[in-house]
């Protein structure tokens, strides 16, 4: 048998397929790396975004603990500072007055029924229980109670012990030992205990994205140890309190500790990777660590970039068996093949694409007309295959943005600039408004023939819209809430300090006057001890509201000072105008009618209102060494605020000296 030539049809066939299959290996090598490197940079932008989104949480969590803690120690401060009451415990304790206990009771019940104290007993100052609200009884204080007894009566300051179990309570509780003194002799002090599980641990427990694995917990350091003052939510310890040795450095309780702040990964309790955040509440010991599995934040998503990315491994497959099994057959079978495999893949690549929300466009700048895919015309609220124009385009977008984003889109056609931007449109077919992402490029035109033209995706983005907006409202409740008397549903002193500090700073660059009103309402203990605290309280509410009805121009604030006693700011007011407007508020209060027999001034409810108005002005101060000699600074007195309270609070006195009833500048 002759040997075949080098030439023959069988050789240059062999040769063909060992090219194909050498080209078909690295063509699918390059793919899978590709593919590889798409997939690990997506990953890494689902990461980050879990990483901001628990970082949100949990300082948002940190501030609501802050805010809670806050309020706690403001009641305390207010009970400790109530001279009345400790007058009335200074002289039962010492057996002088046996009367002085029913006062000192229904101050106990209250704490308990509206401040949401589950418990609150009076301590003599050997840590011996002596009275509650429902009467007296024996036993001592527990042992870290007791320690914190001594050191608030030893510094004179409220004392706190951490969210803590204990044999006497079937609960976790959080202690305020308030101390009591007559004069400058300790008398004993109030032990108030706050069951935290429907208000500490609530305010850790909300997560505004479903989660199995997400929590919060509130830690503080007690000596080489970290304790978890929150139960846990998974595994063997769920429900129980938890701590570690300083020296578990994987812990990241122990790291947040240890002062490492903001996102940090670790491994929890439970040995499980995680993703981790730490925030330190403000005015406390405390620290809020908030934690999610690794696993939990990216498993959905590497599935779903998985799933995404083997379509086009996929299609490199069928496509590579098409063609090696193509060169076998005639030509029209090939092209029938590979027609076949086109639309299969246009068919994935569209189902992709709406698991994503995310279409392309095409803009033509000569034509003044876009092309867009089956997904972005779902977008825009147009049937597929209709013409769509900028006129229209220009239709779609939300009014009060519309110039904005034009020019934006201009500027990137112009500038031969990517362009990346967000606004909001009204669908064509149901003109419901929804929030899109767009992503463009600018493409050079490839000959004089053809128009230049803005390509790129756009992506309904609503719900993540959604969320972001929650996240604002529920953040903008909480700050609400910190600023409003619980009573009487008006400023509280903490506002009132940081309006008043404002309208401070305004009138000295404006060079306006600024008014402080301090009103205070008549014989308002008389009107407690007969009518009882439930018929003063609601009194209080109304004095309230009839004070807030005589104001209403911008800049101006009602608030609760403390007790019985209310405030008025009053910018761009003089004395005279001032004197108008407690006039009113006299005016309004009496109107109101509320009985009040046992008053010397009037058988309803009056006040009486000290009025005080200044300019303030800037003052030069020499600058602290080492500034140059001869420097100076202007700023504002620092005790001209203090000034205007002590003016307001003189005319408060004379106005009741005067005989009540009355306004006094």
């Amino acid at each position: 048998m002759p040997a075949l030539p080098v030439s023959s049809p069988l050789h240059s066939s062999l040769v063909r397929w060992v090219l194909l299959t050498l080209a078909a290996i690295l063509l699918g090598a390059a793919l899978f790396w590709a593919l590889y490197v798409l997939y690990q940079a997506r990953t890494e932008h689902y990461r980050h975004q879990a990483e901001r989104e628990l970082m949100a949480v949990t300082q948002l969590q940190a501030g609501s603990v802050a805010d809670w803690r806050r309020q706690k120690m403001d009641e305390a401060r207010a009970l400790s500072d109530d001279t009345q009451l400790a007058q009335n415990i200074a002289a039962w304790l010492r057996g002088s007055s046996e009367a002085k206990v029913a006062p000192i009771q229904e101050r106990l019940r209250i704490l308990q029924e509206r401040a949401g104290y589950t418990m609150a007993y009076l301590v003599d100052g050997s840590g011996q229980l002596r009275l509650n609200g429902q009467g007296g009884l024996t036993g001592a204080l527990p042992q870290p109670e007791q320690l914190a007894m001594q050191e608030a009566l030893k510094q004179a300051s409220v004392a706190t012990v951490d969210p803590r179990h204990d044999p006497a309570f079937a609960f976790p509780f959080f202690s305020l030992l308030v101390p009591i003194f007559e004069g400058l002799n300790p008398v004993g002090a109030i032990w108030l205990v706050a069951d935290v599980r429907a208000s500490l641990y609530r305010l850790l427990a909300t997560w505004p994205t479903p989660s199995e694995t997400a929590e919060s917990s509130l830690i503080a350091r007690s000596g080489d140890d970290v304790i978890y003052l929150s139960p846990l939510r998974h595994g063997p310890h769920a429900g129980s309190k938890l701590s570690y040795s300083i020296n578990s450095v994987s812990e990241p309780a122990v790291q947040a500790a240890l002062g490492v702040r903001g996102v940090f990964y670790s491994q929890d309790y439970r040995g499980m990777p995680v993703i981790a955040v730490a925030s330190a509440v403000p005015d406390s010991p405390w620290l809020v660590v908030g934690k999610v599995d690794v696993a939990d934040v990216l498993a959905d998503n590497q599935r779903r970039e998985v799933l995404a990315l083997s379509l086009p491994v996929a299609l490199g497959l069928l496509f590579a068996g098409f063609v090696f099994a193509g060169w076998q057959r005639r030509a029209w079978a090939r092209e029938r093949g590979l027609k076949n495999e086109l639309q299969r893949t246009m068919g994935w690549l569209e189902s992709a694409q709406k698991s994503a929300q995310i279409g392309y466009f095409a803009y033509d700048s000569v034509k003044a007309e876009f092309t867009l895919s089956s997904m972005a015309y779902a977008i825009f609220g147009l049937p597929p295959g209709t013409s769509f124009t900028l006129k229209q385009w220009r239709g779609c977008i939300d009014a009060a943005t519309r110039q904005e984003v034009l020019n934006l889109h201009l500027q990137a056609l112009q500038a031969h600039i990517p362009l990346r931007t967000q606004y909001r449109i009204q669908r064509l077919n149901d003109q419901k408004h929804r929030w899109v992402e767009v992503w463009g490029e600018f493409e050079d035109a490839a000959s004089a023939s053809k128009s230049a033209r803005l390509i790129g995706t756009i992506q309904d983005i609503t719900e993540r819209k959604r969320i972001e907006q929650d996240l604002i409202d529920y953040r903008m409740l909480l700050e609400e809430k910190v600023l409003l008397d619980p009573l009487t549903q008006i400023a509280n002193r903490r506002a009132l300090d940081e309006h008043l500090q404002a309208e401070w700073l305004r009138a000295m660059r404006n060079q306006t006057p600024l008014a402080l009103l301090m009103v205070d309402i008549d014989y308002f203990k008389l009107y407690n001890d007969h009518y009882g605290h439930v018929a003063g309280d609601q009194c209080l509410r109304h004095v309230a509201q009839a004070i807030a009805s005589v104001i209403g121009r911008n800049g101006e604030l009602a608030a609760r000072f403390g007790g019985e006693e209310f405030t008025l700011v009053l910018p761009y007011t003089n004395t005279e105008q001032a004197m108008q407007v407690g006039a009113r508020v006299v005016q309004a209060v009496h109107a109101m009618d509320i009985e009040h027999l046992h008053s010397s001034v009037s058988p309803v409810v009056t006040v009486s209102v000290g009025v005080a108005s200044v300019q303030p002005v800037f003052v030069s101060v020499e600058l602290p060494a080492p500034a140059p000699v001869g420097s100076t600074s202007r700023q504002a007195s620092p005790s001209g605020l203090q000034a205007l309270f002590e003016q307001a609070d003189l005319a408060l006195y004379q106005a009741k000296q005067q005989g009540r009833n009355r306004v006094v500048s």
